[in-house]
């Protein structure tokens, strides 16, 4: 009989077993008895078996119990197993011993059944089984399951070594956001409408209720929600910028989808007090503080986004944990005041290396500023999820502190700043930016369309647009004079605006090449490169700048991916910039300067896209062409060019008069039936165009019946009157966008259409083979993986 033990030794080892070689029972014995079982020593079962013989001997008999007399058990002969070790010599008294080793089981199980238990993972307990046999210490044979003391849970594996005990762990104390604790009469103050208006403030809520905070130094406070900020006395640093006592307010936007921006009181009293004129009540408390903050409540409905887009809902409002500790109340609405860090929450950090970036070029301003300032154009790199963004946002925040406005150029298609992707911008910025994104949509100065979020499909007419806005920057804006735009008293650099370049996060292969191309259009004077995150080795392997005698280049450190990231994707941001921008509300007046960007004051949440009163617009009067971009459009007919405008977003492109008068020859369509469309046409050259924004088609007549065209679009009416091409890329409207989310709670009816009837939209299961939602197993592993 040959053992598995011996069999998987010979397996292993390459060569065939030999057959053991038994002796015969010694002839003196007066009669025969039954010699015990000789129980092979096995392994643990495991999923693979090495051969059938190793298989019917791990399913021996179970062991039969001696009686007293039993004799003394055969022997083998010794010249056949003096040299291996794969058979247990059985002795009479095996029984005792077995029983033995059974209750010193027994009682190291309960000595383990008094340790905190930790689950055994499938890694740790195939780990553990992979030990060296030894003859001196037999293992557990687990096809013995039927026997009286099997063990019942064949998952755990006991050894001859000391468990090592995992550590305790020791739950910690959430950090800590807000230091200062406010006290009502004490450090915190309301006050009345009267007594702001009293301050003489230059914002829009000068006669609005406020509360006041008295700060020591180094205190900070942590708000969630929107709110006004205005600096009495004192400074304070708020995303890495420093705002000193000033008659201006600031627009904040903390919700819980984005790091918190973090008020800190700075250790200086730089400032003169006397700025404004505190009441009395507040005037005694004053005496030996830092800083003195008002907070004024902001109504922009912004909150109404959460409702819209149910991914982001309630992300102004504390969270369950949050709202089951109690906090201080302001008295203010909208505005929570937060004490912890939760695993929802984090704060906006600003990392030294780039702090003593941006303080560098600050330096440098200062140095010259007695004479003519140099050309500063300030372009930001880096792959992706390394912070690039919030880098360039901190950067502009910081400049506008020197400069009266600064020019922001935006070249990443995905995750814009001002507008929502699929665009080049260049925006004017005249005042800091606190809040993500979607909380400050604007008009952007200059725009082109390109229709992706990616140049990957149309890389030659994403160079070129680039190169017009460069070209813009460098004639009309880079040396504008602004002395007679703006009010006196404001000491900063009006002559000169810079620019700030935010790159796309495409660093390798096309996107590495695009980016070079860049550079050379821009010529930056200084280039921030961030160090790629350690899940990103695209930027490691980047060269170095074109430019590089000529600029001068910041190493930079990549902020940490925050616990956000998990929540909400790059698809999730997009989805809300979109919905943003369709539901923002612009000034409708003509902006005085030419030389700024309008920023969305408020939102128009209170009705879905698909109840709001649209432009009606006569395309056959309205527009002179429609274009299609991006991957596969050049394939779309004539004929099915009303199809593919419906429900569509598009960009509104004004045109230099002649621009289209090269292509209007070439152009044949019926005037009375079909829209000014051609297939396979180029986009108008970004030299000789403009896009003012995006609008979207929520519904077109069919072209038998009527030439009419229900748009809707956040533009104001003199910027949509100008705009006479109409151009689609690959950008469409999020799902979200499409319901009633009035009713979608209670699973009614969209804009009282009956749910299966409302176009674009598919309720339930999928139809046809292949609809339905697909099941993988993720559980099945290769032979060489068991």
């Amino acid at each position: 009989m040959l053992s598995a033990v011996a069999a998987r030794k010979a397996r292993l080892g390459g060569k065939k077993p030999q057959p053991e070689v038994v002796s015969a029972p010694q002839k003196h014995t007066p009669s025969p008895s039954p010699s015990p079982e000789i129980v092979p020593v096995t392994k643990p079962p495991s999923k693979r078996k090495s051969s059938a013989t190793a298989f019917n001997a791990s399913k021996k008999k179970k062991k039969q119990h001696k009686p007293a007399e039993r004799k003394r058990a055969r022997y083998f002969q010794e010249d056949a197993f003096k040299t291996q070790d794969d058979v247990i010599m059985v002795d009479e008294d095996d029984e005792d011993e077995s029983d033995a080793s059974q209750s010193s089981m027994s009682v190291d199980r309960d000595a383990l059944e008094r340790v905190p238990s930790q689950t055994t993972t499938r890694s740790d307990h195939r780990t553990r089984q992979k030990r060296a046999w030894s003859p001196s210490a037999p293992l557990d044979d687990s096809s013995d399951e039927e026997g009286e003391d099997a063990v019942e849970d064949d998952s755990t594996v006991f050894d001859n070594v000391a468990p090592i005990l995992p550590a305790r762990t020791v739950p910690q104390e959430p950090s800590l956001l807000s230091s200062f604790l406010p006290a009502l009469n004490d450090n915190t103050f309301y006050v009345t409408a009267d007594e702001v208006k009293a301050l003489n403030l230059l914002s829009s809520c000068s006669e609005q209720k406020g509360t006041v905070l008295v700060l020591s130094a180094l205190e900070t406070v942590a708000l969630l929600g929107t709110y006004l900020l205005t600096v009495l006395d004192g400074s304070v640093s708020l995303c890495g910028i420093t705002l000193p006592a000033s008659r201006m307010s600031y627009r904040i936007f903390s919700p819980r989808s984005s790091p918190l921006p973090v008020i800190q009181c700075l250790s200086t009293n730089a400032s003169p007090h006397g700025l404004h004129q505190l009441p009395g009540r507040i005037s005694n408390a004053v005496e030996g503080s830092a800083a003195v903050i008002l907070l004024q409540e902001l109504r922009t409905d912004v909150e109404g986004l959460g409702q819209v887009c149910r991914t982001f809902d309630g992300i102004f409002m504390p969270s369950r944990w949050q709202r089951s500790h109690p906090a201080p109340e302001l008295g203010l609405e909208g505005v929570h005041f937060l004490t912890h860090q939760t695993h929802d929450v984090s704060p906006m950090i600003i990392p030294p290396s780039w702090d003593s970036a941006m303080s560098a070029i600050l330096q440098v301003v200062s140095e010259h500023q007695d004479f003519n300032y140099p050309r500063r154009v300030y372009l930001v790199r880096g792959s992706r999820n390394s912070g690039k963004s919030t880098f360039a946002r901190t950067l502009l925040n910081r400049l506008i502190s020197r400069y009266r406005r600064v020019a922001f150029l935006e070249c990443d298609l995905g995750q814009s700043e001002f507008t929502l992707g699929g665009m080049v911008t260049l925006n004017i910025v005249d005042q800091p930016l606190f809040g993500p994104p979607f909380t400050h949509p604007s008009i952007p100065h200059t725009a082109h369309f390109i229709g992706a979020t990616s140049p990957r499909s149309s890389p030659s007419h994403y160079l070129e647009s680039i190169q017009a806005l460069v070209q813009t920057y460098n004639l009309d804006i880079q040396n504008a004079d602004l002395a007679e735009d703006l009010e006196g008293g404001d000491d900063r650099i009006a002559d000169v605006i810079p620019l700030v370049v935010n790159t796309m996060g495409w660093t390798k292969g096309l996107g590495a090449e695009l980016a070079r191309k860049i550079e050379e259009m821009v010529e930056p004077s200084d280039i921030f490169e961030l160090d790629a995150p350690a899940t990103d080795e695209g930027w490691a392997t980047s060269r170095a700048p074109v430019n590089q005698d000529h600029s001068t280049v910041h190493k930079l450190e990549s902020i940490s991916s925050s616990v956000l990231s998990t929540h909400y994707s790059a698809a999730d941001h997009r989805n809300l910039s979109i919905l943003s921008y369709f539901h923002a509300a612009f000034p409708a007046a003509v902006p005085t300067s030419s030389l700024t960007s309008v920023l969305a004051m408020s939102w128009n949440t209170s009705l879905p896209l698909c109840c709001q009163p649209p432009y009606e617009v006569d395309w056959k009067v309205a527009f002179d062409k429609v274009l299609l971009t991006g991957a596969g459009m050049e394939d779309v007919v004539p004929s099915e060019i009303h199809a593919v405008l419906n429900c569509a977003i598009v960009g509104l492109v004004a045109c230099e008069p002649g621009a289209l008068d090269a292509d209007a020859d070439n152009t044949t369509h019926d005037a009375l039936s079909t829209l000014p469309y051609k297939q396979a046409a180029s986009p108008p050259s970004p030299l000789s165009s403009k896009c003012h924004g995006l609008a979207l088609i929520r519904a077109l007549s069919p072209p038998a019946t009527s030439s009419l065209m229900h748009l809707l679009t956040p533009l104001p009416p003199y910027l949509f009157a100008s705009s006479r091409v109409l151009c689609k890329g690959e950008l469409e409207l999020p799902v979200w966008g499409m319901l009633d989310f009035r009713t979608l709670d209670s699973g009614g009816d969209v804009a009282g259409v009956e749910r299966g009837k409302v176009p674009y939209l598919r309720w339930g299961k999928g139809e046809g083979a292949g609809g339905e939602r697909r099941r993988v197993r993720r559980n099945l592993m290769r032979r060489g993986q068991m």
